[in-house]
């Protein structure tokens, strides 16, 4: 089977697509036949190396980690799910080996597909709607009325946490730009800001919850905007953040989350409900076949893009 994986850290010319038995499963796994995979942001963060106190050193290493597809062949032990299931699912983020043609999971790490639903949008949906999901759990603040800041909201889980906010009768605060600024008028925010033409900074409005998804808004610049009792959440972290968000969480009333939870089974239970009765639109910006892994990382990472990258195998 075909495998996308790189031997060192570095940049997208060291991804290669190899050639490699289907792996064997154990009484409790599943073997996968992958139908589709998305691109995450932390995908290139590892391959960089920015993730390596977390990631390691032992080679080679597989990349991505939402998927969707189906089964074919499944274990012993293994009773809720049968050959032929359409499924979607996620690997450890910080080990993910999903783009490729096979993957070997174990049940709870994933759920069974709604027909109604394609396999693009089934893999596009699963971490941008977990981290949308978790992000209002570490915001006990965002709710009904309540003031909050999206930056990027163009974005995949911007875009979710925009519909997820409005529906919850947030007040939104919406930062973009260009055709993505265009775009997410659809949802109706509250308020929309250009980040090439507006001082996000000079904002007077005082935040309940600011979701920062663009990495471009610190903490620490991020405090003079919120409320005094309020919360920073995050989820492009890299190590020193996470040492430092947990030693403020100790004494700041104004606190900083850093967003890195693996889905459950409640959150694709409940994610499944969104799209398919309360209509959540999850955006596909391209879909690439597997043969161009480095096109389509190349094009994910250049920014700008309105929605999800993904690759249909």
């Amino acid at each position: 089977m075909k495998k996308v994986i790189y031997n060192q850290y570095g940049g997208f010319d060291d991804l290669q697509m190899v050639e490699v038995d289907i792996p064997a499963i154990q009484p409790n796994e599943l073997l996968i036949k992958v139908k589709a995979v998305a691109i995450n942001p932390l995908d290139w963060k590892k391959l960089e190396g920015q993730m390596k106190m977390i990631t390691g050193s032992k080679f080679p290493k597989g990349i991505a980690f939402d998927f969707a597809g189906v089964v074919e062949q499944k274990g012993d032990a293994v009773t809720n799910f049968d050959i032929g299931d359409a499924v979607l699912g996620a690997l450890d983020a910080m080990k993910g080996e999903a783009l490729a043609e096979y993957i070997v999971v174990t049940a709870p790490t994933i759920y069974k597909k709604p027909a109604s639903m394609s396999f693009e949008t089934a893999a596009a949906m699963i971490s941008i709607g977990a981290a949308a999901l978790y992000l209002f759990q570490n915001a006990p603040n965002a709710k009904a009325g309540s003031e909050i800041l999206i930056n990027g909201a163009s974005g995949g889980v911007g875009m979710v946490l925009l519909q997820m906010a409005k529906n919850k009768g947030m007040k939104v605060t919406a930062v973009a730009s260009g055709e993505g600024l265009t775009y997410i008028k659809k949802w109706q925010p509250d308020h929309l800001l250009d980040y090439k033409k507006d001082n996000i900074l000079g904002q007077k409005t005082a935040f309940d919850a600011i979701f920062e998804l663009s990495g471009s808004i610190s903490f620490s610049k991020a405090k003079s905007l919120m409320q005094p009792k309020s919360v920073y959440v995050s989820t492009l972290p890299n190590p020193i953040d996470m040492a430092t968000a947990f030693f403020n969480n100790l004494f700041a009333a104004k606190k900083h989350k850093i967003v890195m939870a693996n889905p459950t089974q409640d959150n694709y239970r409940e994610l499944c409900e969104w799209v398919t009765v309360k209509g959540l639109e999850v955006t596909i910006a391209k879909t690439f076949p597997m043969s161009d892994f480095k096109a389509a990382y190349q094009f994910a990472k250049k920014g700008g893009i309105v929605g999800k990258i993904v690759f249909s195998i």
